[in-house]
C-alpha cells in the first residue's frame, strides 16, 4: 500500500472553545466507564469497570431528563455494542488470566443475560440477527526462550463445551448468528496482535478492523475476501491503536491511540493508503499545561462528518468537515468512551471521573 508523508487534513485552528461548559450528569459511576450508548427509548446505557480486579463491573441504565439510575446488572465488562433495534447488547464477560475471553448477550427488554459465549471483542452488529466477534486466541507462556504458544485456547472449558460451534479451529474474527449460535471465520487473528476495534462501511458490506499494533484490515463480508491490509507497527513507539472510526462523509478511516511518531492515523478506506498522521499534542496546542503524554482513547463521527476524539487528559478534540478543528477541556481526568444522542445534539463522555459529562453540540444539519 501507498505510504505518504503527513498531509495536514485539519489545518485551521478554531482558537476559542466552541462549546458551552460541559454539564455533569449521571453521578456515581465507577472510575472507568468503558461504553456508552443511547437506546431508542431515550435511556443511556453505561458499562463501568472498577479500578481493581477484585471489584465487579456493571451495566447501568440511566433514564429521564436528569438521567436517574433505573436499572443495574452486575458482572458486565466493556466494550459493548447495541443492536440496530436496541433490543440486544453485546458486552464483555468473565476474563481468563486477566484477558478478554467471553461475550455476554443481554436482552435489554428483560435486562438480563441470555447467553454467555466463547467469543470476545471487538463487537459489531451487522443486523439484529448477526454480529461480528472474535474467537479467542491461543494461550501463551513467556519463557527465557521467548513466547511459547500453548495448545489450549483462552476459553473457559465450560463455555467451549457448551457452545463448541463458536470455538473455531484457529483464532479469527467471525460472523455469528445470534439465533443458531454458529459462526463463519472472516479474518485470522495473530498471536499477540489480535483485533481490538472494528467498524462497518456505510453499506454494511466491508468490515474494517484494527489491532493494538496498528495492523488495519478491510474484509468484504459477502465473500470474506481480504481487500487490503496495513502492516503492523514495527515497534510500539510508532503508534498503537485504542479506537477506530469511519467518517461517512469522506470515506476516511481514522485511528487514535498513542505513540512517539504519531498517535492518529488517517487512511483511505477504499485502498488503505495512508493520507496523514498527526500528533494529538500538536492538535491540542497547549490546552494541557506542562509536559504531557496525550493519547486518544476514543473517536466517533456523526453522520454529518463531525468527529470527536476523547483523550486521556480530559481534553476533547473536534474535527470539522470544513477543515477546522478545536481542542477544549471537558473534564479533569481521562475519558475512555463517548456517544452521540439520537439527534446528534448531545455528546456524552465517560472515563475515570465518577460521573458522566454532557456537551451540547449544534444540530446535525448545521456545519460545526
Amino acid at each position: 500500500m501507498k505510504q505518504v508523508d503527513c498531509v495536514e487534513l485539519f489545518p485551521t485552528f478554531a482558537p476559542a472553545s466552541p462549546r458551552a461548559a460541559p454539564a455533569i450528569v449521571a453521578k456515581g459511576t465507577l472510575p472507568f466507564v468503558e461504553f456508552l450508548a443511547w437506546e431508542p427509548r431515550g435511556s443511556l446505557l453505561s458499562i463501568e469497570v472498577p479500578a481493581t480486579i477484585h471489584e465487579r463491573g456493571r451495566l447501568r441504565r440511566w433514564s429521564g431528563p436528569r438521567l436517574a439510575l433505573e436499572a443495574e446488572l452486575p458482572d458486565v465488562l466493556g466494550p459493548g455494542a447495541l443492536s440496530p433495534d436496541g433490543r440486544w447488547l453485546l458486552a464483555g464477560g468473565a476474563l481468563v488470566k486477566g484477558q478478554a475471553a467471553s461475550c455476554l448477550v443481554i436482552d435489554l427488554h428483560a435486562f438480563q443475560v441470555v447467553h454467555t459465549l466463547p467469543v470476545m471483542r471487538p463487537f459489531v452488529w451487522l443486523d439484529d440477527e448477526h454480529f461480528i466477534a472474535q474467537s479467542p486466541n491461543w494461550q501463551v507462556a513467556f519463557t527465557d526462550e521467548g513466547v511459547v504458544r500453548a495448545e489450549t485456547r483462552r476459553v473457559a472449558p465450560s463455555l467451549a463445551t457448551a457452545v463448541p460451534a463458536l470455538v473455531t479451529p484457529e483464532p479469527a474474527l467471525v460472523r455469528v448468528s445470534r439465533s443458531t449460535l454458529t459462526c463463519e471465520p472472516l479474518l485470522p487473528s495473530l498471536l499477540l496482535d489480535e483485533e481490538v476495534r472494528a467498524v462497518l462501511s456505510p453499506d454494511g458490506d466491508v468490515l474494517y478492523s484494527a489491532t493494538r499494533f496498528s495492523r488495519i484490515s478491510a474484509v468484504r463480508l459477502s465473500d470474506a475476501r481480504l481487500l487490503w491490509q496495513r502492516p503492523p507497527s514495527r515497534v510500539i513507539t510508532e503508534g498503537f491503536v485504542a479506537d477506530l472510526a469511519l467518517d461517512p462523509t469522506s470515506n476516511r478511516l481514522v485511528t487514535v491511540g498513542g505513540g512517539v511518531t504519531h498517535d492518529m492515523l488517517v487512511l483511505d478506506a477504499a485502498s488503505g493508503d495512508e493520507l496523514a498522521h498527526h500528533s494529538l499534542d500538536a492538535l491540542s496546542r497547549g490546552k494541557v499545561a506542562g509536559p504531557t503524554t496525550l493519547r486518544g482513547e476514543a473517536i466517533r463521527f456523526r453522520e454529518d462528518g463531525l468527529g470527536v476524539v476523547a483523550t486521556n487528559h480530559g481534553l476533547v478534540i473536534e474535527l470539522g468537515r470544513d477543515g477546522r478543528w478545536s481542542a477544549y477541556k471537558a473534564g479533569s481526568r481521562a475519558f475512555r468512551t463517548l456517544a452521540f444522542s439520537a439527534d446528534g445534539g448531545t455528546l456524552v463522555l465517560g472515563g475515570s471521573e465518577k460521573n458522566l459529562r454532557a456537551v451540547t453540540l449544534p444540530p446535525v444539519e448545521a456545519r460545526p
